[in-house]
C-alpha cells in the first residue's frame, strides 16, 4: 500500500512543495501526467514551480525531461531548484522511479548547475526533433541529465 498523497505539502528546511493540481495527459508536456507543485517559502510565498512527470515516452526522456522545474526571478540563485528535486525524490522513489531524466536548454547555465549539484550526471548533448512540442516552443537542443534516485 502507497503512503504518498499527493495533497500532503512536502517541507523542507527553506521551502515546501504545495500541489497545484495534477496535469492531464491532455495539458502536460509529451501528453504524459504530472504532479505540479508551487514551490513556497515556509510562510507559503510561491517563488516557483516543479513538476514530476509520471511516464517514461521515449520522448520525454530524451527531450523533454521527467522533472522540469522553474523559479521566479526574484527568488533565483539560492539553490531553490536544487532543494525542490530533492523533496520531490522520495515522491519520485514511492511511485517507483529508480532514476529521472532531466534536460535543459545548452544556455541554461542555472539548470546545469541544478543538476550537478543534485548528483545528476551528465549524458548528451541532442537536438529537439523538427515540429515536435518542444521545436514549437523555441528549443533546439537539449543536454540530458541522469539522476539516479537509489
Amino acid at each position: 500500500m502507497s503512503k504518498f498523497n499527493a495533497s500532503e505539502p512536502i517541507v523542507g528546511d527553506s521551502i515546501a512543495l504545495m500541489l497545484n493540481r495534477v496535469l492531464t495527459e491532455n495539458e502536460a508536456l509529451e501528453h504524459i501526467p504530472a504532479y505540479l507543485y508551487d514551490i513556497v517559502y515556509l510562510d507559503g510565498t510561491r517563488i516557483g514551480q516543479i513538476d514530476l512527470r509520471i511516464g517514461k515516452s521515449e520522448s520525454l526522456m530524451m527531450y523533454g525531461g521527467q522533472i522540469g522545474y522553474g523559479i521566479d526571478k526574484p527568488f533565483r540563485g539560492h539553490g531553490y531548484a536544487a532543494e525542490a528535486c530533492q523533496l520531490l525524490k522520495p515522491v519520485a522513489l514511492e511511485l517507483g522511479f529508480k532514476e529521472l531524466w532531466i534536460t535543459c536548454n545548452p544556455e541554461n547555465a542555472a539548470s546545469v548547475r541544478t543538476c550537478e549539484k543534485i548528483g545528476a550526471v551528465y549524458v548528451e548533448r541532442v537536438d529537439v526533433p523538427e515540429g515536435s512540442e518542444l521545436w514549437h516552443r523555441g528549443d533546439r537542443e537539449k543536454l540530458r541529465f541522469l539522476w539516479r534516485l537509489q
